[in-house]
């Protein structure tokens, strides 16, 4: 790659230049509450003062108002998550119950299955020595013949 000593002062002249046009973006907010508009039309900018409006402080009686609203609110909520709960847990013990149910059933079937294919393994052996059986007498015969 071919470089010359242009491209590097290049490359700072355009960091420097992106470096000050960011600062120079940043707006400033003053400490003092007063936001400043921008100016139009080459006039000259306008300070507004804001000024903060305390909330009035909440008396004894609304203060206890809001709490018995809250606890009522807050006991009808726990009421509705304790029967949720109980629900949960009877429907949780019927599934424990209906999952043991089944895999009872799952291994009685595979202890069928297996002394199914132990039966047909026998009878199998068992036509097979008959089979040899007649074909070896079949054969015996034959041979005596001649």
């Amino acid at each position: 790659m071919i470089t010359s000593p242009y491209s590097k002062r290049a490359a700072v002249l355009v960091a420097f230049m992106m470096f000050f046009m960011s600062t120079w973006a940043i707006a400033e907010v003053p400490a003092s509450g007063v936001a400043a508009t921008p100016a139009t039309n080459g006039a000259s900018s306008v300070a507004a003062t804001v000024k903060p409006t305390a909330p009035k402080p909440p008396t004894l009686e609304t203060q206890l108002a809001n709490l018995s609203k809250q606890s009522s609110s807050q006991a009808s909520r726990l009421n509705q998550l304790e029967i949720a709960n109980r629900d949960a847990l009877t429907r949780n013990q019927t599934l424990q119950l209906e999952n043991d149910n089944l895999t009872v059933q799952v291994k009685v079937l595979q202890s069928d299955r297996g002394a199914q294919m132990f039966i047909y393994g026998a009878v199998a052996i068992l036509i097979g020595a008959l089979i040899g059986y007649f074909c070896a007498s079949y054969f015996m015969r034959r041979s005596r013949r001649w």
